[in-house]
């Protein structure tokens, strides 16, 4: 059986009620604003203070039925995060009795750490094409600045923000506003690494924080995305400079112009929401999409090249063109 066509509209998304600034961090780091700047092209990132990932799913996912022309039930939720407050129950079915209260679909957890949109996409495209679904719903939620510490794990803290994307995917390109055709998706894990970002205790309280290898972390997702994005537009007959443009989980700006130098693209082809909303993880790529699309007056002039890496070590690279 031929597979069937799959579809993605732009996601709907969520952010916390204030932006943590670089002088706010820098009082408790001990790091300038400029040199948090310089380091990861971050002035601000979003901070839910009172919300956890719950709250900023719901949100993110009401903020895409209005852009859909009111509520939709999906043959399949699937959700993704890496602050859960629970593993039982599922963030997926907690998410599922806020938004269908009277009952749900069939609700389930992704992983991939921040590249979850992306393998998310991959499990998505994966049962509408076979036919198993029509309609998906994909969350990503986040609620990472709960996660770090800026006296113990100062690298993590300077990075990581709260928000929530939320992407429908649909065997069906009618429908409100513009639907792109998800034409390739690939994804992949390196186990060896996933020393390089990992949950450790708080020498002080005991709970989890994240830690990472910073340079090293640095090397394999420059390395890891130039070369599957790479593969991606070869077997595609493309060339980098054909995209419409390159969309990329926005882990930190010194990653983003690593990949667009090894790609050979002008930073302007590689949309940038890192700065406003710092590293939000697995919500990243979908908050930057949705803003992208949202921005674009005119379907973009070739296909758009997605690309996430996260801990794993995971990845995932897609290609979506307009339907």
């Amino acid at each position: 059986m031929t597979p069937r066509p799959v579809y993605l509209r732009t996601p709907g998304r969520a952010t916390g009620s204030r932006l943590l600034d670089n002088s706010e961090l820098s009082a408790l780091t001990g790091t300038s604003p400029e040199a948090i700047l310089r380091l990861t092209g971050i002035r601000t990132r979003s901070y839910a203070p009172f919300e956890d990932e719950v709250t900023l799913a719901v949100r993110a996912a009401e903020d895409l039925f209005r852009r859909l022309s009111g509520p939709r039930r999906p043959d399949f939720l699937l959700a993704a995060t890496t602050t859960p407050r629970s593993f039982i129950p599922s963030t997926a079915a907690r998410i599922s009795s806020c938004l269908y209260p009277d009952g749900g679909p069939p609700a389930m957890d992704v992983g991939g750490s921040c590249a979850a949109f992306m393998t998310g996409l991959f499990t998505a495209r994966s049962l509408v094409a076979s036919g198993m679904a029509r309609e998906i719903l994909l969350v990503n939620t986040e609620r990472k600045t709960g996660h770090v510490c800026p006296v113990h794990t100062p690298e993590t803290a300077l990075l990581f923000g709260d928000a929530a994307s939320a992407a429908w995917i649909s065997a069906d390109p009618e429908g409100p506003g513009p639907a792109f055709l998800l034409r390739d998706i690939r994804i992949g894990a390196d186990g060896r690494n996933a020393s390089l970002i990992t949950y450790a205790p708080d020498p002080e309280t005991g709970r989890k924080i994240l830690a990472m290898d910073g340079p090293a972390l640095f090397r394999q997702a420059v390395r890891t995305l130039s070369r599957e994005i790479g593969f991606l537009l070869r077997d595609h007959g493309l060339l980098p400079g054909e995209a419409g443009a390159c969309l990329l989980h926005q882990a930190n700006g010194r990653i983003l112009d690593g990949i667009a130098s090894r790609l050979g693209l002008p930073p302007e082809r590689i949309p940038r929401t890192v700065s406003v909303y710092g590293n939000t993880s697995s919500a990243s790529l979908g908050i930057t999409l949705g803003e992208f699309l949202e921005k674009s007056q005119d379907p973009p002039p070739g296909p758009l090249v997605l690309g996430a890496i996260g801990g794993g070590i995971t990845w995932g690279v897609g290609l979506l063109e307009p339907a």
